[in-house]
C-alpha cells in the first residue's frame, strides 16, 4: 500500500514544532533553507502601467486591415516580472 502526501503537508508537519520554527538539523534538509515560513506576498493590481486612450484593434479603420497605404504601425510590449526586463516588438501592418 502506498500513500501519497503533498509539500505543504510535510512543511506544516515540520513547522508545528517550537510555534514555528524549525531545528537546525531540519533546516538543511529544506530546499529554501529558512527557518520559518513566510506567507506570500499579494499585489494588488493599481491599475498603474495600464495604457490610457488606447484604440481596440477591431475598430481599426478598414484602409489598416487592406494595407494598400504603408505606414500603419501595430506594437506590443512583455514587461517581464518586476520591471527588470522588457520586449518590445513593432510590425509594419
Amino acid at each position: 500500500m502506498s500513500m501519497r502526501v503533498s509539500h505543504e503537508t510535510i512543511y506544516r508537519t515540520l513547522f508545528v514544532q517550537a510555534r514555528g520554527a524549525l531545528r537546525k538539523e531540519l533546516t538543511a534538509c529544506l530546499r529554501t533553507g529558512r527557518t520559518q515560513r513566510r506567507p506570500h506576498m499579494r499585489i494588488e493590481r493599481s491599475g498603474a502601467g495600464r495604457l490610457q486612450h488606447t484604440i481596440l484593434i477591431s475598430d481599426r479603420p478598414p484602409e489598416i486591415e487592406d494595407r494598400a497605404v504603408p505606414g500603419h504601425w501595430e506594437g506590443d510590449l512583455i514587461i517581464g516580472k518586476g520591471g527588470r526586463s522588457a520586449i518590445g516588438t513593432l510590425v509594419e501592418r
